[in-house]
């Protein structure tokens, strides 16, 4: 049976946008915990720095998953390579 073919150019761009999730989520977190140690709080900042974090991740996730898809539809359409269309998060 074979196998259905991807594009293997984009694998990076899709580690990235997962990479950056992960990211933002550790970093806010993080800075959630330096407050709380140093103000001597419960937890609170923490939690609401990983929320935040989460928050911010995804939301910037969304805005490059969404250009990614919509430069691989119109890769499609014209049928061939891929483009920049000078449309996305940075054009914006």
């Amino acid at each position: 049976m074979p196998q259905p073919e991807y594009d293997r150019s984009r694998v990076g761009s899709y580690l990235g946008l997962g990479a950056g999730f992960a990211g933002s989520t550790l970093i806010f977190a993080a800075l959630g915990w330096y407050v709380d140690r140093h103000i001597g709080a419960t937890p609170v900042f923490t939690l609401l720095g990983t929320f935040l974090g989460a928050a911010a991740g995804f939301y910037n996730l969304y805005r490059h998953a969404m250009a990614l898809q919509d430069n691989s539809s119109k890769n499609r359409e014209d049928g061939g390579e891929s483009k920049p269309s000078g449309k996305g998060p940075e054009g914006q």
